[in-house]
């Protein structure tokens, strides 16, 4: 199956308002986290300055009418029927849920995800826990009637790792170590996800040829694994420097399992 995979180089909330309703069949979506400070974080030990990003600085109301804004954008987009991931950690995502519940009636939460990294970063201030955790919601929209989709034999027969043992119901923890260095070849990006990650939600929730969004690509992640697996695929982009490296990924790694040679569009939003 020949699928199509489209990167908008663009303000996610403007691309989105051009993308018809009720169009897509799954919306993974990695957030600016509202993390990150004017002069960034640094540790004694270590000239690296890390949280220092512009695109992940608001202030609190700013960001709750962001938050509200894209993830409106993306349930109009969504199919009935088609499901909404979100990443995040402490910082965003008891927000993220908490404007779900309250604005979306048509859109049920169905799992909350802890994604555990086993080999997680030092907290560099040794003033708190050690953050060894992401966490991920799993929403879905289900008017018309239409219940979600879950490939429940496939998450049993393909889902495996220290806490769920293969052939068995995947609980709602997932072992999954930190981006490997050599998924990281075409560049660097701040807050690239592991490809089993993307893996794993984008099988157990769409079915071949369907399609995915994903409003802030970053490195590609999931538009590689969507192409991988016979899934069609839009990404979204603000930053330019981040292009580069979704070209490279895209179209250097040609495999897919089905052998098809995919579509690859790169565009510049005008809007």
């Amino acid at each position: 199956m020949k699928t199509t995979h489209k990167i908008i180089l663009g303000d996610a909330l403007k691309v989105l308002k051009t993308i018809p309703d009720n169009s897509v069949d799954l919306v993974f979506a990695d957030p600016p986290y509202n993390m990150s400070k004017k002069n960034g974080l640094s540790w004694k030990y270590s000239k690296h300055v890390t949280m220092q990003e512009s695109w992940d600085m608001f202030s609190k109301d700013e960001y709750f009418k962001f938050n509200k804004e894209w993830l409106g954008e993306c349930f109009r987009v969504l199919k009935h029927g088609g499901s909404l991931w979100v990443s995040g950690s402490f910082h965003n995502i008891y927000q993220t849920g908490f404007i779900i519940q309250e604005f979306f009636p048509d859109v049920k939460i169905n799992n909350s995800i802890v994604w555990f990294k086993p080999n997680a970063q030092p907290n560099i201030t040794c003033r708190f826990f050690t953050e060894s955790t992401e966490h991920l919601i799993w929403a879905s929209k289900n008017g018309d009637g239409k219940k979600w989709k879950f490939n429940y034999k496939w998450t049993k027969d393909h889902i495996e790792d220290s806490l769920n043992p293969k052939g068995k119901q995947t609980r709602n923890v997932w072992s999954i170590p930190l981006t490997p260095k050599k998924e990281k070849w075409a560049g660097k990006h701040p807050t690239q996800k592991p490809f089993e990650l993307l893996r794993r939600i984008i099988l157990s929730s769409t079915h071949e040829g369907d399609t995915v969004l994903d409003p802030f690509v970053g490195s590609g992640t999931t538009s590689a694994v969507a192409k991988y697996y016979g899934r069609n695929s839009i990404g979204i982009e603000l930053d330019e420097k981040y292009m580069n490296i979704i070209k490279k990924r895209l179209q250097k790694e040609q495999k897919t399992l089905s052998g098809e040679e995919p579509e690859i569009i790169f565009e510049e939003f005008k809007g």
